[in-house]
């Protein structure tokens, strides 16, 4: 996409269906205050809001718990900044708590004199909405622990305990909910954060897989490949030419 610009954020209001031509695609504008100006139909549906025009206003923090809300923002205070978000995965709950996987991209809004006045983001769906689960609360201690202690050697064992749950709990709550196992929910953040490192570091990619968990470099090329059909370096250079460009 190229570099968004507007006249002020005001102007945005008009031009928003522009920017939103797939209809699968939950969009939103916010404020350099993390606000929203506006969102789509399904975007404002998602969190049981009848009109989009009700989301005005709100910020993540109203639409979402804690430790989910504040990646969201640490991301947006990115984009204020000039960085770019793609394909960002991301666990977002709506409305009686039922939660879903979405890959998230976000760009900052530019006014006419180059300065950055909000940011334009797009999510879409990955899995289907559980509609009869029970409240996601059941996972945010795990869940939490994976996302403070990814880097680290994790085993199901551990994660149990440190969540107070036998394992045979923990892994039917990640499945009723997640649809997933715990260990495989770790590998999808191990690999989250690795592409965040391989987009927006220098660091090497020895020190990216160090660092995420992976045991070595191998594996970690392996897991990156399988999950995004591209190999870390591959990725990198790709970034890299695509930056060089816009």
């Amino acid at each position: 996409m190229k570099k968004i610009s507007f006249p002020s954020l005001e102007a945005t209001r008009t031009a928003f269906q522009l920017l939103t031509p797939i209809e699968s695609l939950h969009a939103w504008i916010k404020g350099t205050n993390g606000k929203f100006v506006i969102a789509n139909e399904l975007f404002s549906e998602r969190f049981g809001f009848t009109n989009a025009k009700q989301l005005i206003g709100l910020s993540d923090i109203d639409l979402a718990p804690p430790h989910l809300a504040n990646r969201y923002i640490e991301d947006d205070h990115k984009v204020l900044q000039g960085a770019i978000i793609t394909d960002r995965l991301e666990l977002i709950l709506g409305k009686n708590e039922n939660a879903s996987w979405f890959r998230t991209s976000k760009w900052p809004i530019y006014n006419l004199n180059g300065q950055i006045i909000g940011s334009y983001g797009i999510s879409r769906q990955l899995n289907p909405t559980q509609p009869r689960s029970t409240p996601i609360r059941e996972l945010n201690t795990p869940i939490e622990y994976i996302r403070q202690n990814f880097s680290e050697s994790i085993s199901i064992e551990k994660l149990a305990e440190a969540c107070h749950v036998s394992i045979s709990t923990l892994e039917r709550r990640f499945k009723k909910h997640l649809a997933k196992t715990p260990l495989q929910y770790l590998m999808e953040i191990r690999l989250e954060n690795a592409r965040i490192m391989v987009h927006e570091t220098k660091k090497s990619l020895a020190i990216v897989a160090q660092e995420t968990g992976f045991v070595d470099n191998s594996h970690f090329t392996h897991a990156y490949k399988k999950r995004f059909s591209i190999t870390p370096s591959e990725d990198r250079n790709s970034r890299q030419d695509l930056s060089e460009r816009t």
